[in-house]
């Protein structure tokens, strides 16, 4: 009978850690899937000659932990503007449609469940670009005015020129003077700019340069 008895408390307390536990650290509890992210971010391929790109998709769990799930999401890719900037498969890659002329922008596309989808910008371009042409809204600027700067380019197979201004690098001469970061069109003329002060700035894309606009602080 005491037999039974300590076999009885032991059991009870068992029983009290093993729910103690679950109620501590959630035991028997998966962590589930809490955000999406996806890469390499705001990418640019050619179409000629053909340059895939390999997507990748990370997952992080309500317990901070991550988990490579690039061969496990839905993969959509949507192209703008007309064209149809190529293709995505199961596991991610990206290829370029041949088809492509000048520029075609797209948005990759990752879904998991109910998880809110991932996505990025995606540009493709029919080749290197024969030339940029760089333009700025004046080349007289005054201090603390701004700059706004267009980058037209031709590419291959195509005669119209497109604006590719927040796809270029910036090469700015005198960076005390002008703040101009990539990806955007306008930059400022510092206050600690001097009268006279010249900037050269030049676009570069896909190792292309453009002519070199030159400013001169009024």
């Amino acid at each position: 009978m005491m037999f039974n008895s300590k076999r009885t408390i032991l059991l009870a307390a068992v029983l009290f850690t093993l729910a103690v536990a679950a109620g501590c650290t959630g035991f028997f509890v998966n962590p589930t899937l809490s955000s999406l992210a996806i890469g390499p971010q705001n990418q640019t391929i050619t179409a000629t000659p053909v340059q895939t790109l390999q997507m990748s998709a990370t997952g992080t769990y309500s317990d901070g932990s991550t988990k490579d799930l690039t061969g496990k999401v839905a993969w959509s890719l949507t192209s703008s503007g007309g064209q149809t900037c190529g293709t995505i498969s199961h596991t991610g890659l990206i290829t370029p449609s041949a088809s492509v002329a000048g520029t075609c922008s797209a948005t990759v596309n990752a879904a998991f469940g109910t998880i809110t989808p991932a996505t990025t910008p995606l540009t493709v371009t029919a080749g290197s670009p024969t030339s940029i042409n760089l333009t700025a809204s004046t080349l007289t600027p005054a201090v603390n005015s701004q700059v706004t700067f267009k980058a037209m380019a031709t590419f291959p197979n195509s005669s119209t020129q497109q604006d590719i201004t927040t796809s270029v690098t910036w090469v700015i001469s005198n960076t005390a003077d002008l703040t101009l970061t990539n990806g955007t069109t306008t930059g400022t003329i510092s206050s600690a700019a001097g009268h006279g002060d010249v900037i050269n700035v030049t676009a570069t894309f896909d190792n292309v340069n453009s002519n070199t606009v030159t400013l001169t602080v009024q």
